[in-house]
């Protein structure tokens, strides 16, 4: 897989869920894989996107991840891991089948390394589990996204859970269309590649 400098922006983010972005930070899974995650740095352009963080966090992140690259490296290296994990347990499931042991087993293992660092608020009137960079550390991103990984992975809408159909592509998304139909992970970008492709194919005949 080749790592690609690139600059996040808020049409990256079609997933439906914080979890499916982080695994679409790997474009073309289709043909020639590239790894948008170039570094620690390019995980923190990609989590501001996201609005899961507060910006304050993101800062601590930025500032630990100057002073320790090597940790830092560490921290983006366990995160992959954990997209991978989730990746492949993703295209199982939207296939209709069980993810292996193994993804299960890695997935898990991140959400007890998530649990460990959580600690219970009370907010509103109601119990709430958070995360903070002072308890996670370099793992602050990882253990949020493993938390709605998991949420995903018990709901109802992974039944909606859909790969795009683009070719250079290979997103993951949830289907929120109301006859359950959508191929594309973003109509103004593979559905209007696979639309002018197939006007171009009929030209020719």
């Amino acid at each position: 897989m080749r790592l690609e400098h690139h600059d996040f922006r808020g049409a990256d983010l079609v997933g439906g869920d914080p979890a499916l972005d982080l695994v679409n930070t790997v474009t073309a899974r289709d043909t020639q894989p590239r790894d948008w995650l170039d570094d620690y740095f390019a995980l923190l352009r990609w989590a501001r996107h996201t609005e899961c963080f507060a910006r304050a966090d993101l800062a601590t992140l930025e500032t630990q991840a100057q002073a320790a690259p090597a940790k830092a490296a560490a921290a983006l290296t366990r995160c992959k891991a954990l997209r991978e994990a989730l990746c492949d347990a993703l295209y199982a499931l939207a296939h209709e089948r069980a993810p292996t042991p193994l993804d299960l087993d890695t997935i898990d293992q991140a959400r007890l390394a998530a649990s460990k660092a959580a600690r219970l608020v009370s907010r509103d009137s109601r119990l709430q589990t958070q995360w903070s960079a002072e308890r996670s550390g370099l793992d602050l991103i990882a253990h949020v996204i493993t938390a709605y990984a998991i949420e995903l992975l018990k709901d109802a809408r992974v039944e909606r859970l859909r790969v795009c159909d683009g070719n250079d592509c290979g997103w993951v998304f949830i289907d929120t269309s109301k006859n359950g139909r959508r191929r594309w992970c973003d109509m103004a970008t593979c559905g209007n590649v696979a639309k002018a492709r197939r006007f171009q194919q009929r030209q020719r005949e």
